[in-house]
């Protein structure tokens, strides 16, 4: 998969599946955007993983017959991932977690509209996939917005789902049936 699309800045960008040689660069991304905003469960410190160890991961990613871990790129740098999970237990097996991050600069450039779009494609060529489901802080308007705009529907809230410097956040629970 490769996805070409030019930003609302006239960046061109190119989505693809993240593969093992980008580890060393998904680490360096994670800690920016952890340190960007605290909309995130991750901070500055990114995911605290050495380089063989977030290869193991992408590799399972890239090595599993429906999740997908995506990246979005201009030119040589990593502006955004994306990352699509499903359960390999039978039973839950047609539910699919999302979780997408953007890097600050990049904001409101149609760069996480693009992802979610890609994710929301592939689930539904996908037989097997009933369901999109994901948490997203409550505050975070521009996110439920962006969600909601693809038919995210709210579901519940998760009370005191995020603890930041001694204060409470909860979590929207959304959906998308697939």
């Amino acid at each position: 998969m490769n996805v070409e699309f030019k930003t609302n800045m006239g960046h061109q960008a190119s989505i693809r599946e993240l593969i093992k040689s980008d580890a060393k660069q998904v680490l360096e991304y994670l800690k920016i955007v952890g340190g960007e905003t605290n909309y995130l469960l991750i901070d500055e410190r990114g995911i605290e993983l050495n380089i063989n160890e977030e290869e193991d991961i992408i590799d399972r990613y890239f090595k599993h017959p429906i999740s997908l871990l995506i990246g979005c790129f201009i030119g040589d740098e990593i502006v955004a991932i994306a990352n699509f999970t499903v359960s390999d237990k039978l039973r839950i097996r047609h539910i699919a977690k999302v979780g997408v991050s953007v890097k600050k600069k990049f904001w409101r450039q149609k760069i996480g509209y693009k992802m979610m779009e890609i994710l929301i494609d592939y689930a539904k060529k996908n037989h097997q996939l009933n369901i999109i489901q994901l948490a997203v802080r409550a505050d975070n308007f521009s996110a439920i917005s962006l969600y909601e705009t693809h038919g995210f529907k709210y579901v519940g809230t998760m009370p005191k789902a995020m603890k930041l410097e001694g204060k409470f956040y909860d979590h929207n629970l959304m959906f998308l049936d697939v």
